[in-house]
């Protein structure tokens, strides 16, 4: 009979999802990002707004930053920085949309949408503007949630 050697649980890590030129890997820090699409540039400041006055009310214990960033000639986006991995900004992306609507009640649902991702791949993103590309890896990791 082999004899095994008793100790300590080997720890697994959990693979990264690879797509094309993206990586994801859920245990990396990751921002979200809200997408909003055809929006009039005063109503995408006045969303930043009102989400830095509901991170202070909701979030005060946290130091969360709404960046702006042009992404095409139809789309932009507010990065909510930074969260420690995957779950957490998950979670936080899961309470923005589910209090966007009453935040922002001026600004029709159909207009915007929201996404994880990491410092890394913000950038390939913002180079090769595969926007369907990354989301298909994030519905690879999370199947239908985005």
């Amino acid at each position: 009979l082999p004899i095994y050697e008793v100790g300590l649980p080997q720890v697994i890590k959990p693979q990264p999802v690879i797509t094309g030129t993206f990586t994801f890997v859920a245990e990396e820090p990751q921002n979200v990002v809200m997408i909003l699409d055809k929006v009039d540039p005063v109503y995408i400041s006045e969303a930043r707004n009102a989400f830095n006055r509901y991170n202070r009310e909701k979030f005060s214990g946290q130091k969360i930053d709404i960046a702006r960033e042009a992404f095409d000639k139809d789309r932009n986006f507010l990065i909510f920085s930074k969260f420690p991995d995957a779950n957490t900004a998950i979670v936080y992306a899961d309470r923005l949309k589910k209090n966007a609507p009453s935040e922002i009640s001026w600004l029709p649902a159909n207009k915007y949408s929201f996404v994880i991702i990491s410092d890394a791949n913000l950038q390939v993103l913002k180079a090769n503007k595969d926007l369907a590309g990354y989301i298909k890896l994030l519905n690879t990791k999370y199947p239908g949630k985005y």
